[in-house]
């Protein structure tokens, strides 16, 4: 235990000295307004079923990507809710997941870069109260074409894993730390115009468990401001609590608003 937190001491001192050169940077660089601009992307999707089975599902998504020169950020967040009947006809929430992350790279020469990423992750059906980790490490972008873009990325982390109390209250007296190797990847495709395709790969290896999320979209622009989205997630954890699966899988189809 001691160990782990030593660890997380020393990241978050590896922390202070890139943080300190992003904020020199976003002073020196003297960036146009079109390069400080953030690209912000929100997207929705509602799903009411009645008849042999009543349910009510609603999915809320928000993108955020800033390209500056020397420096590139990129936050999501991700809410997914569903409320349905049982078999005694009363309403009850069949499935529940938020899930948030903050992405910092300072660009190197040659297409490589170092990376910064925070994730969180809380599904009030997978027995864990929530999930979060830090990892820090070396990335590259192996293709960068118009038409395709294809990052891969490692490094050492920390995870803390708190799992739901049995007594029901908010606490976190059960939880698991553990030092972890994140390794990702992301492949974007300019299909045409107005179509694109997109896969994010990570997984997140420890001892005692090892998570994966995988990420697949297809995205039909209308206009310069909605699009059509088709995403099939994939998540998985190692090892879970008794009672609960090692794998899910969300589909949605959604509306995309572009800012």
């Amino acid at each position: 235990m001691r160990k782990n937190w030593l660890a997380l001491a020393a990241c978050g001192v590896a922390m202070v000295p890139v943080l300190s050169l992003a904020q020199e940077a976003e002073n020196a660089d003297q960036e146009t307004a079109e390069e400080r601009a953030w690209d912000i992307e929100v997207e929705a999707s509602y799903l009411l079923k009645s008849g042999n089975s009543n349910s009510e599902s609603i999915v809320g998504k928000a993108n955020a990507t800033h390209e500056g020169i020397n420096w590139r950020q990129t936050a999501k967040a991700e809410s997914v809710n569903t409320v349905g009947e049982n078999d005694d006809g009363e309403e009850e929430r069949t499935a529940e997941r938020y899930y948030a992350s903050y992405k910092l790279d300072r660009k190197l020469a040659d297409n490589n870069y170092l990376f910064n990423v925070l994730t969180y992750d809380k599904d009030t059906f997978s027995g864990y109260q929530y999930q979060a980790s830090y990892a820090l490490g070396l990335g590259r972008r192996f293709i960068d074409t118009p038409a395709h873009t294809l990052d891969l990325e490692a490094g050492p982390g920390y995870r803390l894993e708190c799992l739901e109390p049995e007594t029901g209250y908010a606490s976190c007296d059960d939880k698991e730390e553990s030092l972890i190797g994140r390794f990702a990847g992301s492949y974007k495709w300019k299909i045409s115009d107005t179509a694109s395709f997109r896969q994010d790969l990570s997984t997140e290896v420890g001892d005692e468990n090892t998570t994966l999320r995988s990420e697949t979209s297809l995205t039909s622009r209308i206009n310069d401001h909605f699009a059509l989205r088709l995403t099939h997630l994939v998540t998985r954890d190692s090892e879970v609590p008794a009672g609960t699966h090692k794998t899910d899988q969300e589909t949605t189809a959604s509306v995309v608003y572009t800012f």
